[in-house]
């Protein structure tokens, strides 16, 4: 939605301001001068402001018009009853953000309430080892390198970027990997109002970019400010800031309020926001995404790029700033060990594996059976030279499978998907490509305790349903190769996009000749994983094998299936959106909005639920197979911790690399270069890590 423009007579009395604007907001100009390139958080203040509150005006008047025709319709049935009760609460919402004032204030320190109850999480225990050393590199690869590394904008979504910042972002406060409780972070600490909608903040003194910069409170409306100025493609983040933030005050900048238009479970975690460095943009403007391209964001982890460590298509080098804010603060001293960490691009897996065996990597991921079982029965292993671990995990489940793209019109029926559902033979991927170490993954939100539904279970393979379902469809009849089509000839035949690496091409090749067992003609459409995910962005694919990145605590819907992120108000497909489903349902609308805006803990197990269920009876997800650990190999100079409570890595992850607990031992990488050289073994090592395998034990405070 782009920010509306004022009446005439605004523009009379108002030019000055509003010249101002249409730069910030990169609005077209007549003017042949060029675009301005300035940062200017002051000017976009007053304009964001009033933008909200026109909003705000137009959904008090839509909410109210909407209650209205619900009120009329006469006897409450149940559909009628449960939106007018959601559209009630919405008026609720929009009323009291409307009490509320401007979205963005500036106040001074004694402004704070006086009876705020401060809390600074210093109870919990310590994350990592003790015994962990600074210093070493740590060598890695990618298979692809990234578009962009930029945070957000055009193409920023992609698997590299939590290599880059979200893995390294210290936020406000910071999620406990054991007790699920919040820590500090960029703040000291923390208060809640009485009311449960905001946040108080305190600021760490000492927080700073990694740059240096300090970290100030004015700098969290910088980082909304640059994300959602229509300098920036990005609609979910515009939706999102404007929907689901009531205001943001700084007190000094020193102190920061976050306050939501409603109370939410774990509010120190909803009301995370990403401060943003103004002096690194103060050159933003309307060719942000260019101009910003291969500049790698400040931002307040241990770890930064240079410019000249970006070597494009090829490597991109991390450096640890030794003077990091955080290195003594007690939940992340004993984290980002290593100096340096280099990414290099290698797009053959097995030409990765070759360099990890040769000791050019410092590690290699093992999950996959065949990595496990034979490629690392070799002689470093044998030797001792690289050391072997499985480790059980209490991750949410990603969410991998096949997705339909449901603008293609044969995929709007009911009966084309349930079809697809029982061809695609998952379980057959998983006894020969992972040698049944790993389960089906059962629905589209697994492992989330209590939130997740125990009751769904995904359509197994069977070709009597598939064909009775696409008969239902109107595809009865056979065309010689097998393939059913229609009476008009039609045939039943969709492309499926794919990223052509690790085992993907295998696992498309079972499910193409097990899907043509119920007439179901599958192509292939492999891709280079850079162009699979443009052309899945631009929802140009009829279906595709797909996973996404989840995290603890909740699972997420909004930005998946919400119509909004489907279809633009002119009809048209909303590309660079996560609703790769092209899904649009008025029911699921009405949940993912009851979702976000769930107050306890209990509403959102039971919308989650629903959801749940809906996502499951629509078929617009096949679910695809899961793991409950991780596998690695690593040099024995990569060492892991070994405490009780980080028994080699945190429960709560989906990557042993992701947490950043482990070192470099310099010493013992001499020592093993030199056993290598002089044919020296040391003892085999394989160890099993299975303390968090039934779930995280309750943690006794220390």
């Amino acid at each position: 939605m782009p920010f509306p423009t004022t009446s005439a007579a605004s523009l009379i009395c108002r030019c000055l301001q509003l010249a101002t604007a249409v730069l910030l907001l990169g609005a077209c100009s007549e003017s042949d001068e060029p675009p301005s390139h300035r940062l200017d958080l002051k000017s976009f203040t007053p304009i964001y402001n009033q933008y909200i509150q026109r909003w705000l005006a137009e959904e008090h008047q839509r909410i109210s018009k909407q209650i209205q025709e619900l009120e009329r319709s006469g006897k409450a049935q149940q559909p009628i009853d449960s939106k007018l009760l959601q559209s009630r609460r919405e008026m609720e919402r929009i009323t009291y953000r409307q009490s509320l004032g401007d979205y963005f204030q500036f106040k001074q320190i004694d402004d704070l309430p006086e009876d705020l109850v401060w809390e600074d999480g210093m109870d919990q225990p310590e994350i990592g080892d003790p015994r962990a050393k600074k210093g070493g590199v740590f060598r890695y690869y990618i298979t692809e390198f990234p578009p962009t590394v930029r945070p957000f904008g055009k193409e920023s979504n992609n698997s590299f970027r939590g290599r880059l910042y979200d893995e390294l972002e210290i936020h406000l406060t910071g999620v406990h990997p054991l007790t699920g409780k919040p820590i500090p972070g960029i703040a000291k600490r923390w208060a809640i109002s009485h009311d449960q909608r905001t946040v108080y903040y305190e600021l760490d003194p000492e927080a700073r970019y990694n740059n240096g910069n300090p970290i100030k409170a004015s700098d969290y409306m910088t980082g909304i400010y640059i994300r959602v100025s229509d300098n920036v493609a990005s609609p979910f983040e515009k939706q999102y800031y404007r929907e689901q933030f009531a205001q943001i005050t700084s007190f000094g900048e020193s102190h920061l309020a976050v306050t939501l238009p409603e109370p939410k479970p774990m509010m120190t975690y909803h009301t995370r926001l990403s401060p943003a460095d103004p002096d690194f943009y103060q050159n933003y403007g309307p060719d942000f995404a260019e101009r910003y391209q291969w500049k790698v964001a400040p931002h307040s982890g241990a770890y930064f790029v240079q410019d000249k460590d970006i070597r494009k298509g090829v490597s991109i080098k991390l450096t640890r700033n030794p003077d990091w804010w955080a290195k003594d603060h007690k939940y992340y001293r004993h984290l980002y060990n290593p100096d340096q960490i280099i990414y290099t691009t290698i797009r053959d897996a097995s030409k990765a594996f070759e360099l990890f065996r040769a000791g050019e990597l410092d590690a290699f991921q093992l999950n996959e059976p065949k990595l496990w079982y034979e490629k690392s029965e070799i002689d470093p292993v044998f030797n001792g030279y690289i050391e072997r671990y499985m480790f059980y995990t209490q991750f949410p489940r990603s969410p991998r499978g096949m997705y339909y793209n449901l603008d293609r019109p044969l995929l709007q029926d009911l009966n084309i998907r349930l079809g697809i559902n029982h061809a695609l033979h998952w379980q057959k991927v998983i006894d020969i490509i992972y040698r049944g170490d790993y389960a089906r993954l059962q629905q589209f939100s697994e492992g989330f305790n209590e939130i997740t539904r125990s009751d769904i279970r995904a359509r197994p393979f069977s070709v009597i349903e598939a064909r009775r379902h696409f008969h239902a469809a109107g595809f009865s009849e056979e065309s010689p190769d097998g393939i059913l089509r229609r009476p008009n000839g039609q045939r039943l035949a969709f492309d499926i996009t794919y990223p052509t690496s690790g085992n993907y091409n295998r696992i498309i090749a079972i499910l193409k000749e097990e899907a043509r067992k119920a007439g179901l003609e599958l192509r292939a459409d492999g891709q280079e994983p850079t162009v699979s995910y443009k052309k899945v962005m631009k929802k140009e694919h009829d279906m595709t094998f797909w996973g996404w990145g989840c995290r603890p605590p909740f699972p997420s819907y909004h930005q998946f299936f919400h119509s909004s992120n489907a279809y633009s108000d002119n009809g048209e497909v909303k590309p660079q959106t996560n609703n790769i489903n092209s899904f649009s349902n008025e029911q699921m609308d009405v949940l993912c909005e009851q979702i976000r805006n769930a107050r306890t803990r209990e509403e959102v197990k039971s919308t989650s639920h629903a959801i749940q269920q809906l996502i499951h009876d629509e078929a617009i997800f096949s679910p695809a197979w899961v793991a409950n650990f991780v596998r690695i190999g690593s040099w024995r100079w990569v060492r892991w911790p070994n405490t009780k409570a980080t028994p080699f890595n945190n429960p709560v992850i989906s990557d042993p690399l992701e947490s950043y607990v482990f070192w470099i031992d310099q010493d013992i990488q001499k020592q093993t270069q030199q056993a290598v050289q002089q044919g020296k073994p040391f003892p085999e090592v394989q160890r099993i890590i299975d303390q968090f395998k039934e779930g995280i034990p309750d943690q006794p405070k220390p």
